[in-house]
């Protein structure tokens, strides 16, 4: 029997809201885990600095909830992407995905995400894309070494926007610790809507792809879309998931404070499970 978890991210609730509310949330919203976050909100961003007594918090408060953080988005590298061309913020990196992986690992996460990007805030050219690919390896070399598994997210860049560029990315590299975290919203995107090369795109990833982003988009609509109102076609994605031995899901949520988060999260899970 095909078993699977689904998870909420973080950020489906308010920024405000404790920590411990959203994993109280996620769980009678009927989700299996929660996918943690380090981004570029300053809050968040300061729990690098948690000391052990912290981490030992929440870590068996997550065991006592039954709420684990079986995922760990790292979108603060958005900040400093391994592409940059500058050697100090190259440096920056590397210790920011040091200190996400000590913490994942602490909190008992399984999969680090970081975003598909080469650089972020300026152009992407075969410069940035060269420097990407140069300190890939040692970022790598960082997770293995906490035994975290890295998931490429593809992005709504060119530099990898599909399942397929992710797992390319992973080719260059070969190590049981790089993976892709595929986003099906953004694989729709890229294929205009076409399901059934979306299918084909997720096979592309056979063997690499450990782990989903399920989210509805439109084009050039990436985030906020309500689910079932875009054009990702759930149910060939998860029935793809599926054959590919993909067992680890996330709703990506993003809360909207001017309606009930919380009863949205709720249809969420159950407009998601429908689909497994």
């Amino acid at each position: 029997m095909y078993q699977y978890s689904l998870g909420m991210y973080e950020k489906a609730m308010p920024d405000e809201m404790p920590l411990e509310k959203k994993m109280e949330t996620a769980k009678e919203c009927g989700f299996d885990h929660v996918e943690f976050c380090v981004d570029l909100n300053d809050e968040r961003a300061k729990r690098l600095d948690w000391t052990k007594e912290e981490r030992a918090y929440w870590r068996a408060l997550s065991f006592r909830m039954g709420v684990p953080f079986t995922t760990f988005s790292l979108s603060l590298l958005r900040r400093n992407p391994l592409g940059v061309l500058d050697e100090k913020r190259n440096q920056e990196a590397f210790r920011v995905l040091e200190e996400g992986c000590r913490l994942a690992s602490d909190l008992g996460s399984r999969i680090l995400l970081i975003n598909g990007y080469d650089v972020y805030e300026e152009p992407s050219t075969p410069e940035t894309a060269a420097r990407f690919y140069e300190n890939l390896p040692r970022a790598v070399d960082i997770c293995a070494r906490y035994g975290m598994v890295v998931g490429i997210e593809n992005a709504e860049r060119p530099f990898c926007k599909t399942i397929a560029d992710a797992a390319e990315i992973c080719r260059k590299v070969p190590s049981p610790f790089l993976r892709v975290y595929g986003d099906i919203g953004n694989e729709t995107n890229s294929w205009d809507g076409d399901a059934e090369k979306v299918v084909e795109g997720m096979l592309a990833g056979e063997g690499y792809l450990t782990s989903l982003h399920l989210k509805d988009s439109l084009p050039g609509e990436y985030r906020l879309k309500d689910y079932g109102s875009g054009h990702v076609d759930f149910a060939k994605c998860i029935e793809t998931a599926k054959k590919l031995q993909v067992h680890i899901f996330t709703a990506e949520i993003f809360c909207d404070v001017s309606r009930d988060y919380v009863a949205y999260a709720n249809y969420v899970s159950e407009f998601l499970r429908s689909f497994f």
